[in-house]
């Protein structure tokens, strides 16, 4: 929000500056004529058809993992599914004395707890199946040794994971 302030309030900065759209020099009027007339002689350029690349699904899991970790807590619950996220919060609050009400919660809570015990988000992945719309990936932490199953699905554009299951730990 304070950015969005930010950004509303340098726009108003700068138009404050800009000349009277109403009131035109003989100055400006020859320049923009001239600018008009060299803009006319260089053809356009063809509109690009390639469409973005997709990114995979190992991508996708590292994105989240990394945005957990900021905490972007935002970006990190919709990559959740909410049955998943759901899930998440009851096993946090099951676990011990940290209690968490929204998946938001859950995020800034557990990366603040990654960050006290310096842990770090390297992860191995190791894709064990990966089509158009879904994906099982097998994820070993790399700082704790603990690994297991992460299940994705892309319903459109974006990854979600749906699953995550602990097969291991150190």
């Amino acid at each position: 929000m304070t950015a969005l302030i930010g950004i509303a309030a340098a726009a108003l900065l700068l138009s404050a500056c800009a000349p009277n759209p109403h009131e035109e020099s003989p100055h400006a009027a020859a320049a923009g004529a001239a600018a008009t007339q060299k803009a006319e002689s260089i053809a356009p350029e063809p509109p690009t058809t390639a469409a973005p690349a997709r990114r995979g699904a190992a991508d996708a899991f590292r994105a989240w993992l990394d945005a957990s970790r900021i905490p972007d807590a935002a970006s990190s619950c919709a990559a959740l599914s909410p049955e998943l996220a759901t899930r998440m919060i009851a096993e946090l609050n099951d676990r011990g004395p940290i209690h968490v009400s929204s998946c938001e919660e859950m995020i800034a809570v557990t990366a603040e707890l990654y960050r006290a015990l310096d842990q770090d988000a390297s992860v191995d992945i190791s894709v064990q199946q990966e089509t158009a719309t879904d994906a099982t990936l097998f994820v070993t932490y790399l700082a704790t040794g603990n690994c297991g199953t992460v299940v994705m699905t892309r319903p459109a554009s974006d990854w979600i994971i749906t699953e995550q299951s602990q097969e291991c730990a150190a």
